[in-house]
């Protein structure tokens, strides 16, 4: 239920369900053409805007200015590098393999490793989002780096979790046991703020290193549309419909997006 009415108010679900308004205000028993025209109007606006680059970058980038957090005087002090996974899928024969977006992350975290301490460990957390029959998200990008990098590295796996607010509640108790005080957090740019405010609100005040994920310099094609800038912005507008419900449902408060120094 929560998908479909998520699904609904990204741009494509609007567009849908001002179609099936047109639809209806067209087949009533009283037609109303001047307004079937008004809604078909908006829908293919929203859709020209919404499938822009330009509209996903813009919106992506206002978002992502808010992922503001502590920095560290020396990078080196850092106990550990948590990263979160971004889905994977199955490539057949071959196997499951991480999607692009998890193989990002990940190489971030990997090459923040190498440059900061070798000897910080890098927690990869994703679970079983494919159901009991596929491997874990963190077991397939973990395996998949561990195939392709001849180095050996500390990595430690999360396995339970299969959101944002899973992955806090899993890894808050174990980061505190540890008195992992330094914490980097490395997800998208545009997942950084939900993720921050929800290791906030779990007591894991983390040090925000995105892997970026918004296109850089656009030139003209920025005002075409695209199924790659429809899906930027459904990707934002995602992001900004999640952290609201994380604050409906009281996993995070206003204070945990904003962040405040000491």
């Amino acid at each position: 239920m929560k998908v479909m009415l998520l699904s609904l108010m990204l741009p494509l679900g609007v567009v849908l369900v001002l179609l099936a308004t047109a639809l209806y205000l067209a087949w009533g028993h009283r037609p109303r053409i001047g307004r079937v025209r008004g809604v078909v109007l908006a829908a293919l606006v929203i859709l020209y805007v919404g499938a822009t680059p330009l509209a996903g970058r813009t919106l992506g980038t206002a978002w992502a200015s808010l992922a503001d957090g502590r920095m560290l005087n020396a990078p080196t002090d850092a106990h550990a590098v948590v990263v979160l996974t971004g889905n994977m899928f199955n490539a057949g024969a071959v196997g499951w393999l991480p999607s692009r977006e998890s193989y990002r992350r990940v190489a971030v975290a990997y090459e923040l490793q190498r440059l900061v301490n070798l000897r910080m460990p890098v927690i990869i957390s994703g679970g079983y989002t494919h159901g009991v029959k596929a491997p874990s998200e963190a077991a397939v990008v973990a395996q998949f780096f561990a195939n392709n990098r001849p180095e050996i590295t500390p990595t430690e796996l999360e396995e339970s979790s299969t959101n944002t607010y899973e992955s806090a509640m899993q890894l808050a108790p174990v980061l505190a046991k540890r008195e992992a005080r330094n914490v980097f957090l490395v997800t998208s740019d545009v997942h950084m703020p939900r993720a921050l405010a929800t290791f906030r609100a779990r007591g894991v005040d983390a040090v925000p290193f995105p892997a970026m994920s918004l296109p850089g310099a656009l030139g003209y094609k920025a005002l075409l549309p695209s199924v790659s800038g429809l899906a930027l912005t459904s990707d934002v507008l995602y992001e900004v419909y999640g952290t609201l419900a994380y604050l409906l449902g009281g996993r995070i408060g206003w204070s945990d997006i904003f962040y405040h120094s000491n």
